[in-house]
């Protein structure tokens, strides 16, 4: 298998990426991955490398890559939005149209956190795109997530400067506000794709509840649904086992899918 950095561009602005390929030449399935809030494509413990080499391993292409302003890519995290995040992954879907690998009508999507909440609207706006989606710990509304961000410390820096300091990273008023408006369960239903959804039972950052959300919204007699909960795993998997757990499920979900 073959592992290539890859850049494309969004609105004028550099994206950086990883392509994961397994060996030959022929056009295969292929599966797209979007990380959360403040991760990288790498994320945390390497788990989207690790998700990458895996599937490589089964004949499934992958790319990785980070939002702009994170990671490697052009821009700054304090011009993050939700919105954003979703026009990089459509790029991202319109490079991956075009690469000589890639079979285009075998598309899989794989989401972490505030990543899956984009992979939401993603497959809400490609609706006949992906034969399958993967949710890791999937944010179903911004309420009670980040309050941190609400703070009276940072509300009178968003009240100054229209910005406020979270883990070291500046983040907008529009990040926040878009975040607090967002409405990922009425974009994801809009697929019909088989969905896996994975979430640690004793996740702090994102409760188990809202992964019971999206099981509730996406239950349908045409699209297959799979919710799996994960006995005491936190938000990120940080245990080899948890992590081992997550990654077994999502590569059979997807071999099964594509």
């Amino acid at each position: 298998m073959t592992e290539t950095p890859v850049t494309f561009e969004c609105r004028g602005q550099q994206i950086v990426g990883m392509i994961h390929l397994p060996p030959g030449r022929e056009r295969v399935p292929a599966v797209l991955m979007l990380h959360g809030f403040t991760g990288t494509k790498v994320e945390c413990h390497r788990m989207f490398v690790k998700l990458g080499r895996l599937l490589a391993k089964k004949g499934i292409a992958s790319l990785r890559f980070d939002f702009r302003g994170s990671g490697d890519s052009a821009g700054n995290f304090e011009d993050i939005t939700l919105r954003s995040e979703v026009a990089d992954a459509l790029e991202a879907i319109k490079f991956m149209a075009r690469h000589k690998r890639f079979n285009s009508r075998r598309l899989g999507l794989v989401g972490m956190s505030l990543g899956a909440a984009v992979a939401s609207y993603v497959v809400g706006r490609e609706r006949t795109r992906f034969q399958g989606l993967v949710l890791w710990a999937p944010v179903a509304e911004g309420t009670g997530i980040l309050d941190q961000l609400s703070t009276p410390e940072a509300v009178a820096s968003l009240a100054q400067t229209g910005l406020t300091d979270y883990g070291g990273n500046l983040v907008s008023v529009q990040f926040i506000r878009q975040f607090a408006e967002m409405k990922p369960l009425r974009e994801v239903v809009k697929c019909r794709c088989p969905v896996l959804i994975v979430h640690g039972g004793k996740d702090e950052t994102v409760p188990v509840s809202h992964a019971d959300q999206y099981e509730l919204a996406l239950r349908s007699p045409d699209r297959p649904v799979k919710k799996i909960v994960i006995p005491d795993a936190d938000h990120t998997f940080n245990k080899h086992v948890w992590e081992r757990r997550l990654l077994d499920e999502t590569v059979a979900w997807l071999t099964a899918t594509l």
